[in-house]
């Protein structure tokens, strides 16, 4: 019966998942997208790209699809049905979280290097230089390494006889932050249109007013927030940490606990489930995105 159960919870977590996913293609024909499988590689390659990882999405995605029933298979093994189905939704949700964070990451780095960025191009051609002269201004002068190596390729593209405005759209696809995504934006819009860098430098000049205005409340809204952060990992500690001193000073009390069936294996991993739910919700209810 506990089997029954077990396997009911995951085949309803799976139909759940299946129906909230979000469509990949949108608009785009059946035909156009091709299979499943090609769209969620497709998927995994752009967020991967996002949060600067170099994994092979086919690779990823298959351990994506083989880790949630290898670790219902193991929570089945050791006997317990609640194991099994948090390591079924670990293994479902666990990728996902984890490429997010790195994403979100990846965001504020950039977007607090995106003024500096725009600073430099527009004064290397109000100064008369070039497209790629000021992007080699840039190279030089900017401290974010992941910045530095789109820089880089934009350069070495460049010298491949590929046209600037391509590279820019490439670099672009792999931009998390606004800010930077707008700087690149505007910058390939000027190079393909064949823009003088003198009338360049006024339209990028515009940009950088909002810009800076978008990195100080971004700023202002993660201090806000740092304390709340900060307040959810004191709650979060509170039960483990009762849950230890009770035990060190009274280890009669987990008797239940500790002697049954029951509490090894539905109570105490239904506790810790439930304490990390509880963490990952609280943290997604109070994160802002300004």
């Amino acid at each position: 019966m506990d089997l029954l159960i077990a396997l009911c919870v995951v085949a309803a977590v799976l139909l759940l998942g299946l129906a909230s996913a979000p469509s990949a293609a949108g608009d785009r024909r059946r035909g156009e997208r091709g299979s499943w499988f090609a769209t969620l590689v497709e998927h995994h390659h752009r967020r991967l790209r996002a949060a600067r990882l170099h994994v092979d999405a086919r690779t990823f995605t298959l351990a994506c699809l083989a880790s949630p029933p290898l670790l219902l298979l193991a929570g089945l093994i050791l006997g317990s049905p609640v194991v099994a189905a948090g390591g079924c939704l670990a293994g479902l949700a666990l990728p996902r979280l984890y490429l997010d964070a790195l994403v979100r990451a990846q965001r504020r780095r950039t977007e607090a290097e995106a003024p500096r960025l725009l600073q430099i191009l527009v004064a290397a051609l109000a100064a008369g230089r070039t497209y790629l002269e000021a992007l080699v201004e840039a190279r030089t002068r900017i401290t974010d390494r992941c910045l530095r190596d789109d820089l880089d390729h934009l350069i070495a593209q460049f010298h491949l006889d590929v046209p600037l405005e391509r590279s820019i759209a490439e670099v672009r696809a792999a931009t998390a932050g606004r800010n930077l995504a707008l700087v690149w934006d505007n910058l390939a819009i000027c190079i393909g249109h064949r823009i003088p860098a003198s009338r360049a430098q006024g339209l990028l000049g515009e940009i950088a007013s909002t810009v800076q205005f978008n990195t100080q409340v971004q700023q202002e809204v993660h201090a806000r927030t740092s304390g709340q952060r900060l307040q959810i990992w004191l709650l979060a500690a509170i039960v483990p940490g009762l849950f230890l001193y009770l035990r060190l000073v009274d280890r009669d009390f987990f008797a239940v606990l500790d002697g049954t069936l029951t509490g090894r294996l539905l109570l105490l991993p239904a506790a810790v489930c439930l304490e990390v739910l509880g963490v990952v919700l609280s943290f997604r209810v109070s994160r802002v995105e300004p």
